[in-house]
C-alpha cells in the first residue's frame, strides 16, 4: 500500500503525489482503473470509520458527568479543529 507523506505531518508535494500515485498503480499491476477503484473503496471505508469514531466520541462525552469534568469538555470542543457533535444536556 502506498505511503502518504501527509500522514507524517507535512503537506504532499507534487513529486510525492506522483510517486504515491505510481505506487498505487504498480500495486494493481499497472491497471490505473483498478487503482482508482481501490482508492475509492479505501476512502469510503475510512470515512465510515471516522464517522463511527466521531459517534463514539459523542457518546463518551455524553457519558461523562458535567460535575466530574467541571465544564472542561466544552472548552476542549470549542478549540477542536474539526467540530465534534456534542450538545450539553444542562
Amino acid at each position: 500500500m502506498p505511503t502518504n507523506p501527509a500522514s507524517k505531518g507535512r503537506p504532499i508535494s507534487v513529486s510525492d503525489l506522483e510517486a504515491t500515485a505510481r505506487e498505487a498503480i504498480a500495486a494493481c499491476d499497472g491497471d490505473a482503473l483498478a487503482a482508482v477503484k481501490v482508492l475509492l473503496v479505501t476512502v469510503d471505508h475510512l470515512q465510515k470509520e471516522l464517522a463511527a469514531q466521531e459517534a463514539e466520541v459523542a457518546n463518551l462525552l455524553l457519558d461523562v458527568s458535567c460535575g466530574y469534568s467541571r465544564g472542561r469538555w466544552e472548552s476542549l470542543l470549542e478549540r477542536a479543529e474539526e467540530p465534534i457533535p456534542y450538545t450539553s444536556e444542562d
